[in-house]
């Protein structure tokens, strides 16, 4: 089996390629290529035919002997900077652009070891491009050009018309900062990161993904800069990501990778990779969102290359929604029902305006009451030639560390470089003119799994933030950061929960296990399973099911009681973050116990009163206790008030309530205490007592006391000072 090539490394593709193919089919292409005199081996053809690829004097009298149609389809590869197209895509683009001949301008390209097919490993010697594609089919079969050959035709004249009016005059042109995609390409990245994404048999995505991306706040905030509304971009984010090589397919699902390199090398670079990877997305429409195609072919990417072509002067989204209605094949055809009435200018408004312009490769403006749109700088010199744009200015202290642990960064700082370290150690929050991430020990973990250490992310902290690190965040990363360093990993292992520490004591020293994990659960060494004949199995957990209910609270509201048959291993771990163990007579029964210091312990580990509540409603089928409650917000509310107040005690409750109902009596009550009990303020006794004389209720006197005065020498048996009194009712 032949090396897999490096993705990058398009030389070692083509001559992978070319090695696949049969030896006259082989023989018939170097002939058109290199045109050798002799009979020359094989090694020799493939060494002659990379190095004719790499020579532009070589390529450019080839593309001059393709037909026109052909010429065209490798300025279209060239202008779009993605090698890789499939070939239905490319007979579309060419259909647009009035060559309707299907395969046979692509077969040219293919012969004249141009343009090469993109074979699986596993397929037998390709011996004829029509075979090649009628097997793989239209749909399927992808081609791909060299990039040495594709930017030798770019200036072939693609015949498309000029749509705008010169005479044209804005008042106000506005350019993107090209920073909002990049941002939510970053965030996307990091949501998968966290849990991979599943694909169904068809490629598509499964409900519970769709829901996840669309419940994603970031991704579906509007755009700092606003023209046109997006639908579904967290969707078109997912599949950007996969495209762009944020993310990749692995049996079946996207994962995400290490954040790429080539991020540092700055924004334009950034963005002209992003605009290739975007004609490879085909599940996202601008007016549908997500919309996987299940026959034919997507229009968006090859009607959104086509939207951006015509975009070289100002020109309205209508005019090219016009355009593409007259010559693209199969663009009317995809739109929907509420799309066709305007001939799709409300898909080109999205493309433009929505996808475009955000990205900076178009500049709009209003004219006569409408949006008009034409290439930008970075546009121009993608598509129209034009001079390479220049790196905006650089803003290196663009953020601030909050002592809560949230960094705001401003936008104009930012660069692919930055938003690469930070989606690597802060979760993104809010995507804005300032954005803001938040530091936490999930993400820092994630942060150090990547080959981060703690001063690395001090350092970029430090670096690019107006004001120094508060001492709490520092004190906060340092925690998180020793305990994730105390982790041991294991890529499987059996962990073993015995009846009581002295059941662990016995199989360690009989070497059953050699790893304490708790006082009461050990493993193996190496995280094997241990020699299980030697014990007694009682029962297994699946850790995969939900957590069960294994907890019951006692009445005192602190008192922890652990349903061994119904526990887990995990629980050992979990309880011991909320209450601490209490001794129990009967060793099979364990009983743990809330305290104001357990409940604080929870908290500086940064547990939160919700994420509390939902370990205690899965464990125990209710939230927190009052009691649990009190320990843990105690010290956070206000202190309580003590005051004198009289209590009135009524016959009945009716007689209660209507003295909370008349409005004589009821605004002399300060609150009710029970069925049949009021509080009246000491001061409003009389005034209270008097009202209620008016409908026949007549309050008794307030009972009298007698108060010892401090040091009247009175003593109780025992030579005791007598406990005070106070009156009744008080």
């Amino acid at each position: 089996m032949l090396p897999t090539p490096d993705p990058d490394d398009w030389s070692a593709r083509v001559r992978d390629a070319l090695a696949r193919y049969d030896e006259p089919l082989l023989r018939a292409v170097a002939a058109r290529l290199i045109k050798p005199r002799t009979n020359q081996p094989i090694e020799e053809l493939l060494d002659k035919a990379i190095a004719a690829l790499a020579n532009p004097p070589v390529v450019d009298r080839r593309i001059k002997d393709l037909p026109a149609a052909s010429r065209k389809l490798l300025a279209l590869i060239g202008l779009s900077r993605q090698p890789r197209w499939k070939v239905g895509h490319l007979i579309t683009l060419l259909a647009s652009l009035g060559h309707a001949e299907g395969f046979t301008p692509i077969q040219a390209v293919l012969e004249a070891g141009l343009l090469f097919p993109d074979l699986n490993s596993l397929a037998p010697p390709l011996t004829d491009f029509a075979d090649w594609l009628g097997t793989s089919g239209t749909l399927a079969a992808v081609a791909f050009a060299h990039p040495a050959v594709a930017i030798r035709a770019r200036g072939e004249d693609l015949g498309l018309p000029e749509l705008g009016e010169g005479s044209l005059a804005p008042l106000q042109i506005r350019t993107a900062d090209g920073l909002e995609w990049p941002l939510r390409l970053a965030a996307v990245w990091q949501q998968v990161h966290a849990g991979a994404v599943r694909l169904t048999q068809g490629n598509t995505l499964f409900k519970r993904d769709q829901t996840r991306l669309l419940a994603d706040d970031v991704l579906n905030a509007p755009a700092a800069d606003q023209l046109a509304p997006v639908p579904d971009p967290g969707a078109l984010c997912l599949f950007w990501a996969t495209a762009a090589g944020l993310l990749h397919e692995t049996d079946g699902e996207l994962r995400a990778g290490s954040f790429p390199s080539a991020w540092d090398e700055g924004l334009i670079p950034v963005l002209v990779r992003l605009i290739a990877a975007l004609p490879q997305v085909e599940a996202w429409d601008p007016v549908a969102g997500y919309a996987p195609v299940e026959e034919g072919l997507p229009a968006f990417p090859s009607a959104g290359f086509l939207a951006l072509l015509l975009a070289r002067d100002w020109v309205t989204p209508a005019a090219v929604a016009g355009w593409l209605w007259d010559h693209h094949p199969s663009w009317a055809g995809s739109l929907s029902n509420d799309a066709i009435k305007d001939r799709g200018t409300q898909w080109a408004v999205a493309f433009l305006l929505g996808v475009a312009y955000p990205l900076r490769l178009v500049e709009a403006a209003h004219a006569d009451d409408e949006w008009v749109v034409r290439l930008s700088d970075l546009g121009r010199h993608l598509l129209a030639s034009g001079p390479e744009p220049v790196p905006p200015p650089g803003f290196p202290q663009t953020l601030l560390v909050q002592p809560n642990a949230e960094v705001l960064v401003y936008r104009q700082g930012l660069s692919p470089g930055l938003i690469g370290m930070l989606s690597r150690f802060a979760r993104w929050k809010g995507i804005g003119p300032a954005c803001t991430l938040e530091l936490n020990p999930e993400q820092t973990y994630h942060g150090l799994e990547s080959g981060l250490t703690l001063p690395i992310i001090l350092q970029t902290l430090s670096r690019h933030s107006t004001r120094p690190i508060p001492p709490s965040v520092a004190d906060l990363l340092q925690r998180w950061t020793n305990k994730r360093e105390r982790i041991t990993v294991y890529s499987s292992a059996v962990l073993v929960e015995f009846p009581t520490s002295a059941d662990l004591d016995a199989a360690v020293g009989r070497g059953i296990v050699s790893v304490r994990v708790t006082d009461r659960i050990g493993m193996t060494a190496d995280g094997k399973e241990p020699g299980l004949t030697q014990l007694r199995l009682i029962g297994n957990r699946d850790y995969e099911s939900k957590p069960q209910k294994c907890v019951t609270v006692g009445d005192d509201g602190v008192t922890l009681t652990v349903d061994a048959a119904q526990a887990d291993l995990l629980l050992e771990a979990e309880i011991g973050r909320y209450a601490d163990p209490l001794g129990s007579e009967t060793p099979t029964i364990r009983r743990f116990q809330l305290s104001p210091q357990s409940l604080r312990r929870a908290s500086e580990i940064g547990l939160s009163l919700t994420e509390i509540d939902a370990w205690f409603i899965d464990r125990t089928g209710s939230p927190l206790s009052p009691a649990g409650r009190l320990f843990l917000l105690g010290r956070q509310l206000p202190p309580p008030t003590i005051a004198r107040k009289l209590v009135i005690q009524f016959p009945t409750p009716e007689i209660t309530d209507g003295s909370l109902q008349w409005p004589a009596s009821r605004s002399l009550i300060a609150e009710r205490l029970g069925p049949t009990s009021v509080v009246v303020d000491e001061e409003n006794l009389e005034a209270f007592r008097r009202v209620m004389v008016e409908v026949g209720v007549t309050l008794g006197e307030l009972p009298t006391v007698d108060m010892v005065a401090p040091g009247a020498g009175l003593e109780s048996p025992g030579g005791r000072e007598p406990p005070s009194h106070f009156a009744a009712g008080r």
